[in-house]
């Protein structure tokens, strides 16, 4: 018989609707702040809803963590369920304080096991590791062999981001390098890199055709055309650009696995909305 465990991830990984629930990936919750009023990204704030509240000039969204209090609510449901052992995968400790609560109220219950897993990144980087988690647990792998597979990949799953506002990012202060970047007023696209959890502009293009163009050739230069990888295309409210980057990526690529989705709310807070971009790993790197 399969060993069961839970398969647990924090409020920014990106998924397509219904994805989630059907690889049976469970969320912690993240938090969305809007003026006075504090919102659970996915639960109560869609995308949608999300954009059209920050589309005025003066309001400027924050984002906070899961409380211990909201993590062991997650987790004493998965125990009343009648499983043990958790697998929860975490946005970068240096972006947020998730791994910390998960792994201290983690500690706190004597009757299961939950190993927290600090994925190096952020979104469909979370992701990834997940459905790979996902197929190793339907694949009748046990759960050490599934969490050892998620420390495996945590830092290997690539981000390049193509974003179309500075304002988010400035405010964020999430941003290597970034007083260089925001020293000039010119309306730049940064190119920017997850790296062993820090974000990092590698480039700034003027226009966003030349963006998305310089993005694609970035990402050429870390896989060669044609490789094997496991990837998904994210966006903040551009879904037309997400396409046709998706498209360009399967032309290109021999994708094992690969799906568009709405980076939500928590990366919207900090990148802004326009943004897109591939998250992957080479498969042969499992």
């Amino acid at each position: 018989m399969a060993e069961r465990f839970a398969i647990v991830v924090d409020g920014t990984a990106s998924f397509p609707p219904g994805m989630g629930a059907e690889l049976d990936i469970r969320h912690l919750p993240l938090h969305v702040d809007i003026g006075n009023e504090s919102y659970t990204a996915g639960v109560d704030l869609t995308a949608e809803e999300f954009y059209a509240k920050i589309a005025a000039p003066d309001v400027k969204p924050g984002t906070s963590q899961p409380s211990m209090g909201e993590c062991r609510d997650i987790y004493d449901r998965i125990v009343r369920e009648g499983i043990r052992k958790m697998i929860v995968i975490t946005i970068a400790s240096e972006l947020s304080g998730t791994y910390s609560v998960a792994s201290t109220t983690g500690q706190q219950l004597s009757d299961a096991r939950i190993e927290v897993v600090d994925s190096r990144s952020v979104a469909g980087a979370i992701s990834l590791i997940a459905t790979a988690c996902a197929r190793a647990r339907r694949d009748g792998h046990s759960f050490d062999e599934a969490t050892a597979l998620a420390r495996r990949l945590a830092g290997k799953v690539h981000i390049l981001a193509a974003a179309d506002v500075l304002e988010y990012l400035k405010r964020s202060g999430r941003i290597s390098g970034g007083a260089a970047l925001f020293g000039s007023l010119l309306a730049v696209k940064p190119i920017l890199e997850i790296d062993d959890g820090k974000v990092q502009a590698v480039d700034r293009i003027r226009t966003r055709e030349k963006a998305t163009a310089r993005l694609k050739e970035l990402i050429e230069g870390r896989v060669p055309p044609g490789s094997r990888i496991n990837a998904c295309t994210v966006h903040t409210n551009d879904p037309e650009r997400a396409l046709a980057l998706a498209d360009w990526v399967q032309q290109r690529f021999h994708c094992v696995e690969h799906w568009v989705a709405e980076a939500g709310p928590v990366i919207g807070a900090r990148g802004g909305p326009g943004l897109i971009g591939l998250c992957w790993y080479r498969s042969e790197e499992v």
